[in-house]
C-alpha cells in the first residue's frame, strides 16, 4: 500500500510540473507596462469554422490573423524604420505600443558615434580611376603645395583629416561624385594598416 501511495504522489507530482504552454511571437497584446504578453501557439477556433459546425472544438497551430484577432490578439511589428540620417541608427527602446490593429517595437534615432577611417591612398587611386575622375582628383591635390606635400609624405589618410573631409566636400559641390559614391569610395579605401596614434 505504501508502494502505492508513493508512487500515485510521484506521477501527482508530475502533473504538477507541466511544461509551459508554447506562444507564438507574432500575435499579443500591449500590456500596462508596455511589454508585450504573446499569444499561445495553439489556439481554439470553437465549433464552427468556416461556417461549418462540428461537435468538438477546433485547434489550430496555424492560425490567421483574423483568427487571432477575434479572439483578441493583434499582429506585432518589430521593422526597424529606416534610417534616412546619415551618422545616426535606430535603436529599440523595448518598448511595445498598438496603432491601427498592430503592436510595434518603439524606436529611437541614435547618433552613432565619430567613425576615423584609415584610407589607403593606392586604393583611393584605383576607386577614382574607375570612377573616371582621378584627373579631377590630382588636379586638385597638386594646386595647393601644401596639400601635395601631404599626399606625398602620407602612408594613409586620415577620413577625419579637414583636407581629406574639403576634398571629398568639393566632388560633391562640383558635381563630380554623388554622396553615394563618395561613401563608396571612401568604404573601398579603407586600409588595413593599424595605424597608432
Amino acid at each position: 500500500m505504501k508502494k502505492l501511495i508513493l508512487v500515485f504522489s510521484l506521477f501527482a507530482g508530475l502533473a504538477l510540473a507541466a511544461p509551459p504552454a508554447r506562444v507564438t511571437p507574432n500575435f499579443g497584446r500591449v500590456s500596462p507596462s508596455n511589454t508585450v504578453e504573446y499569444a499561445p501557439a495553439v489556439i481554439s477556433l470553437g465549433n464552427i469554422v468556416d461556417g461549418r459546425a462540428y461537435p468538438h472544438a477546433v485547434w489550430t497551430a496555424h492560425g490567421t490573423t483574423n483568427q487571432y484577432a477575434a479572439l483578441g490578439w493583434l499582429p506585432v511589428d518589430r521593422t526597424p524604420p529606416i534610417v534616412w540620417l546619415r551618422g545616426y541608427e535606430a535603436v529599440s527602446t523595448d518598448r511595445y505600443f498598438e496603432t491601427n490593429g498592430v503592436i510595434r517595437l518603439e524606436y529611437v534615432m541614435r547618433a552613432l558615434p565619430p567613425r576615423n577611417l584609415q584610407l589607403s591612398k593606392m586604393k583611393l587611386k584605383k576607386a577614382f580611376k574607375s570612377l573616371r575622375v582621378w584627373d579631377q582628383v590630382w588636379e586638385f591635390i597638386s594646386a595647393d603645395e601644401d596639400v601635395l606635400a601631404d599626399w606625398n609624405d602620407s602612408v594613409v589618410l586620415d577620413e577625419q583629416d579637414v583636407m581629406v573631409q574639403a576634398a571629398f566636400r568639393s566632388l560633391q559641390d562640383y558635381g563630380v561624385l554623388t554622396a553615394e559614391q563618395v561613401e563608396a569610395v571612401i568604404t573601398n579605401s579603407v586600409t588595413e594598416i593599424e595605424v597608432r596614434q
